[in-house]
């Protein structure tokens, strides 16, 4: 049988949407400065509470350790630091722009719970074996060239019984939903990005990432495959948003 060849149109939507390390670190260190307010206009203020679901759902306990991989500027780990208990919040990423940002906000951190920063690539961290209890990450994964090698980490330096939690876009499947939504992702949101931000690129590419991102039950299968049990996830927005729990 002779191999069927992929439309032109569809490969170079699939290269598109492909994360490398070169081509996020450009989109983010670019978007840095309007991240926030883009992220208030584009989810209407909603990303506010999928951050609230992710914190309920980390499983927090008096004096444990977290670990927040592509903490961006610094919402999540800010928001798990508030409950007053962890004895320790790491934010890491591996674009300072955005770290520079969340360092910013935290300046006037007086809580019970340790908060620090560092410069880290979530598929190749440098902290020991089983430092954490809780390891989070919220709209990062998808921008990770090697899933396998980022859950391959979290999973290393989590604890024995640590909660690994993905908050993270995909494409809806609702019938009614996902024309809608890739509508509003596809041409929307890029043309909020030009005006907004100045940088219509950037918005386009993150478009193009959450279309070929798998969907949650494949994600839940690689984090089987990964080494890590009772898997579950929370659907949200109609399924367009997905918050993954998985446990080592």
């Amino acid at each position: 049988m002779t191999p069927v060849t992929p439309p032109r149109d569809a490969i170079e939507a699939a290269e598109a949407g492909r994360p490398t390390t070169e081509k996020v670190r450009g989109v983010f260190s670019a978007i840095a400065r309007r991240y926030d307010l883009m992220n208030s206009i584009m989810s209407f203020g909603l990303h506010h509470v999928w951050r609230r679901r992710t914190v309920s759902e980390a499983g927090l306990t008096p004096g444990c350790e977290v670990l927040d991989i592509a903490a961006g500027t610094g919402d999540l780990a800010l928001a798990l630091a508030r409950t007053g208990l962890p004895a320790r919040v790491v934010a890491t990423d591996f674009v300072s722009e955005m770290l520079d940002i969340a360092r910013a906000k935290a300046a006037g951190w007086a809580g019970p719970t340790a908060l620090d920063f560092e410069i880290q690539d979530g598929q190749a961290l440098t902290f020991p074996d089983s430092s954490f209890d809780v390891v989070t990450v919220s709209f990062g994964v998808r921008n990770m060239p090697d899933r396998a090698a980022a859950f391959s980490e979290a999973l290393r330096v989590l604890k024995d019984g640590g909660r690994y939690l993905i908050l993270e876009f995909s494409a809806p499947r609702n019938a009614f939903f996902r024309p809608l939504f890739k509508l509003y992702t596809g041409v929307i949101v890029p043309l909020l990005g030009a005006l907004v931000a100045g940088d219509r690129a950037s918005y386009q590419y993150l478009n193009d990432s959450i279309m070929q991102f798998p969907a949650p039950e494949v994600l839940g299968d690689e984090l089987c495959g990964a080494g890590f049990s009772q898997v579950r996830w929370v659907p949200m927005l109609f399924g367009a948003v997905n918050l993954h729990v998985a446990t080592k």
